[in-house]
C-alpha cells in the first residue's frame, strides 16, 4: 500500500505533482527538501541557513509521518558547489548527533529556484503509524 504524507509548515507540493514523502515496502522516501519556506521561497542566500532549513524540512516530514531523524537510513545531498560539502556535514553532525546515515554527495549545476545551493533527499523506515 502506498501512502502520500502530508507535511504541515513545509509546503503544498501538489500543485506541482508531487508529494513530500511517499510511504510503500515498509520504507519512507522523502522528496527532496531545500532551504525554502512554507511559500517555496529561500530562506536566505546563505549557504548555512539554507542547509539548516532544509534539514529541518526533512525533520518536519519525519514527524508528519510519526517518525525522527532515527529511523533515517541513507541521504542523498545535492550542492551547487562542492566545497560546501564539508560546512554541510559539520551541519549534519551537529543536527543529527549519533544518527549515521548511508550517504550520498552529488554536485549540480543548479536547483530548482535561484540562489539555492543544497537539496536533501532521503530514505527512512516507515514508522509504525504514518500519517495519510
Amino acid at each position: 500500500m502506498v501512502r502520500h504524507v502530508d507535511v504541515p509548515g513545509v509546503g503544498d507540493p501538489r500543485r506541482f505533482g508531487y508529494a513530500q514523502a511517499v510511504t510503500a515496502g515498509g520504507l519512507l522516501y522523502i522528496s527532496g527538501q531545500l532551504g525554502i519556506d512554507e511559500d517555496y521561497q529561500p530562506v536566505s542566500d546563505s549557504f548555512d541557513e539554507q542547509a539548516y532549513r532544509a534539514l529541518e524540512n526533512v525533520r518536519r516530514v519525519l514527524s508528519a509521518a510519526g517518525g525522527g531523524f532515527e529511523h533515517l537510513v541513507s541521504m542523498t545531498i545535492y550542492l551547487t558547489d562542492m566545497r560546501t560539502a564539508p560546512r554541510f556535514f559539520e551541519i549534519r553532525r551537529e543536527i543529527l548527533g549519533d544518527t549515521l546515515v548511508s550517504s550520498t554527495a552529488v554536485a549540480v549545476s543548479g536547483l530548482p529556484l535561484p540562489n539555492l545551493q543544497v537539496e536533501v533527499q532521503c530514505v527512512a523506515l516507515a514508522p509504525s503509524h504514518p500519517a495519510a
